[in-house]
């Protein structure tokens, strides 16, 4: 289901198409932003289905609370905003306000991680963890377009809080969509092998690929495995996979707690005696401002840098 290198592609704006389409299809979907409707790619809701936005000016709080009066209303509101303000911001409304109803209220945080070149305080890298421990919430990290927009799809009938992060701008498609079909929960092989196992979801899907690339070209032994929805997850997909290798490395966009590498350490840790785990991501430190390729450098998350880590868990 991973298309070719040569048959890979950015699609401009992506997610300006991808909620445009759903608009129309849904006619009770209501995308929602707080001021930031240009910064996450939402052009032609607001111009050809304007009774199908609401934008609640800058008041991120608020921007959660309303939406859950509108999923409350009968509405799917579908709240847009950065991935650090939807998750330090917004967490208690996205708990209380969405967490404890079964009414779907969907948040999408964009620019998350480190995709963000603002610093610090732009930087949701911890989005992912906190989340994940709202009882019964579901969170979705897609890595491309062709997952996106099949996931958004999934979560306008999904009850209660889905959490998911966005792509804003050229957007990769690097999944066939004539054979990837996304399912909430569901696990998907990329790449097969015996070597080391790789795991990946969102941004980090992207560059784990770019990394895989790399060892297929060296000739080392490995595989991929793309995780887009973080909660909940298929766990006996995930032992499968983990007992199939000696060597697990983690790959995220997220920092290293309590994302994806600490949800694959749990799962291996109940089973017991399973493969030594590798967490590569944002370590405890703060990422510097600047492009996505200059953070990436800094951290060892580049192509080259992540492929030399990968081959250096077998020595």
């Amino acid at each position: 289901m991973l298309l070719a290198r040569e048959d890979r592609e950015k699609v401009p704006s992506a997610f300006d198409d991808i909620s445009f389409d759903l608009c129309r299809r849904r006619d009770n979907v209501i995308m929602m932003s707080a001021d930031l409707s240009q910064y996450v790619d939402l052009y032609k809701v607001t111009r050809e289905l304007p009774e199908q936005y609401v934008d609640v000016g800058m008041a991120e709080q608020n921007l959660v609370g309303v939406a859950a009066g509108l999923a409350k209303a009968g509405f799917v509101p579908v709240a847009t905003t950065f991935g650090s303000y939807a998750s330090r911001r917004c967490f208690d409304q996205m708990l209380i306000c969405m967490g404890t109803s079964r009414n779907t209220g969907i948040v999408m945080g964009f620019t998350p991680g480190i995709a963000s070149p603002a610093p610090i305080h732009h930087q949701g890298t911890e989005d992912l963890g906190m989340t994940r421990a709202i009882p019964h919430a579901t969170v979705i990290d897609a890595m491309d377009v062709t997952d996106l927009a099949q996931a958004l799809d999934l979560a306008c009938d999904t009850p209660g809080l889905v959490y998911m992060r966005g792509h804003r701008g050229s957007t990769p498609r690097m999944l066939d969509p004539t054979k990837f079909k996304f399912e909430l929960g569901k696990t998907y092989p990329l790449r097969t092998g015996s070597g080391v196992g790789i795991i990946s979801c969102g941004h980090a899907s992207q560059w784990a690929v770019e990394a895989s690339d790399l060892l297929v070209d060296r000739d080392f032994d490995h595989s991929l495995l793309h995780v887009p929805t973080i909660k909940p997850v298929n766990e006996r997909e995930l032992v499968d996979y983990c007992f199939a290798h000696d060597q697990i490395v983690t790959v995220e966009n997220h920092q290293i707690s309590t994302g994806l590498g600490g949800l694959v350490s749990e799962i291996v840790g109940k089973v017991g005696r399973g493969p030594r785990i590798t967490r590569i991501g944002v370590p405890d430190s703060w990422a510097p401002g600047g492009s996505i390729t200059h953070i990436r450098r800094h951290f060892g998350l580049d192509a080259d840098a992540l492929a030399t880590r990968v081959e250096e868990v077998m020595q």
